[in-house]
């Protein structure tokens, strides 16, 4: 699941090797592989991305795209364009971002994708502040549960919260990720409070499901995080919903902190099992080596660091 916010494409029929349109469109078609979901992330309606792509193939003399009504293929003419449409594109980004730089403001186009619940909570209340601040940026933010493959999908920035980053990307610590143990005040006075994470396993744990279902829950000892089997009668893909459950008294969670900090502080929530939440993870903004230097991107990330402020 994702959500997109992007700048929309104006319709047209395409003008094939000439309309620069056509080019970005039918590299959307390449790596989505859908026309429909080429149009709603670019905001015009399939007919046009069918035109487009069609433009493309009459001037060219070349079939690029097979399609039944179930899938879409590549051919092997179509994959040879793509490959010469990434890098036509990339130059032109480059060179757009670079003349930016020279006029004293940061420009050109950013894709970048965070986690849906990060977003929302740190990225979007700032974000009109950032196209304020850089009006010849245009973003493209995939806010998505599944991690992405940057270099397949063409990111610029990706948030990433993690223990560690791949190698081979650039990564910039933007802040800790604390978590905490806690249950509404209501829930722990009928249901007790537990002592040692052993007693987990007698209380109804309210689960987040993130890339993976978070049926085991990391808790340290002795210096070590170990895992420990939970259960509940909540698993939701979305924290707000599994806190606002807590909220009611339906059971404990474990979450980010930066989700419940002020549910903590007015007493709706109360933080158990203090010392033995992890804080082996981190919230990094990581990219591909060879943008790491482009304005727009350093811009960009100079941006989540101002979001990332004051997270413990």
């Amino acid at each position: 699941m994702s959500e997109l916010v992007s700048l929309p494409v104006q319709e047209s029929t395409g003008g094939g090797l000439r309309d620069l349109t056509s080019l970005r469109v039918y590299v959307r078609v390449v790596e989505l592989q859908s026309f429909s979901e080429v149009a709603r992330r670019m905001g015009i309606t399939p007919a046009t991305v069918s035109k487009h792509v069609a433009s493309l193939e009459t001037t060219l003399r070349a079939r690029l795209v097979n399609r039944t009504t179930r899938k879409l293929y590549i051919t092997e003419s179509g994959q040879r364009f793509y490959e010469h449409c990434i890098a036509v594109l990339n130059e032109l980004d480059r060179a757009e971002s670079e003349l930016a730089e020279i006029r004293g403001e940061p420009g050109g186009h950013v894709r970048a994708t965070a986690p849906l619940m990060f977003a929302l909570a740190r990225i979007s209340p700032r974000l009109p502040g950032f196209m304020r601040r850089y009006p010849r940026i245009s973003l493209d933010l995939d806010l998505s549960i599944e991690k992405i493959d940057l270099l397949a999908q063409r990111i610029d920035v990706a948030v990433r919260i993690a223990e560690s980053v791949d190698p081979g990307f650039v990564a910039f610590k933007l802040a800790p990720y604390v978590r905490v143990f806690c249950a509404s005040p209501g829930y722990l006075a009928e249901h007790g409070t537990p002592a040692s994470p052993d007693e987990l396993a007698n209380h109804n744990c309210l689960i987040t499901r993130g890339a993976t279902l978070n049926s085991t829950w990391p808790v340290t000892r002795d210096g070590s995080v170990v895992p420990y089997r939970v259960a509940g009668t909540l698993i939701a893909n979305n924290g707000y919903i599994v806190r606002d459950a807590a909220l009611d008294g339906r059971g404990l969670i474990m979450t980010a902190k930066w989700m419940v900090e002020s549910d903590l502080k007015e007493g709706r929530l109360v933080e158990v099992l203090r010392g033995f939440a992890p804080a082996n993870r981190s919230v990094y903004a990581v990219l591909p080596r060879q943008g790491a230097l482009l304005p727009k991107v350093r811009a960009f990330v100079d941006f989540l660091r101002e979001c990332c402020a004051g997270m413990e």
